[in-house]
């Protein structure tokens, strides 16, 4: 079963993947939060400009945290849902 030209399963690899990254992203400005509230008002991160060193600085700060492995399972499965998807549509 297709719709607008896109197969169903396609179709569902996408969302899955696109709902990975809202929720990576997400939970990228939750360990900037964390992070900013730590530091002092000099060495704050930018919410819009924040890099990968917010793994290694959140994990410093809250060792016993899994928003970073949260996160790392997110970018994980956004990465396999959108190669699934390219794969899905060359079988088309």
């Amino acid at each position: 079963m297709q719709v607008m030209g896109f197969p169903i399963r396609a179709l569902i690899a996408m969302a899955i993947g696109a709902s990975a990254a809202l929720l990576a992203n997400m939970l990228s400005l939750i360990i900037v939060g964390q992070i900013n509230q730590v530091l002092p008002e000099k060495e704050r991160m930018s919410y819009l400009w924040y890099d990968l060193r917010i793994r290694g600085r959140h994990r410093q700060f809250y060792p016993n945290s899994k928003l970073v492995s949260f996160l790392d399972i997110c970018i994980f499965s956004m990465v396999a849902s959108f190669a699934l998807f390219i794969v899905l549509m060359r079988l088309k």
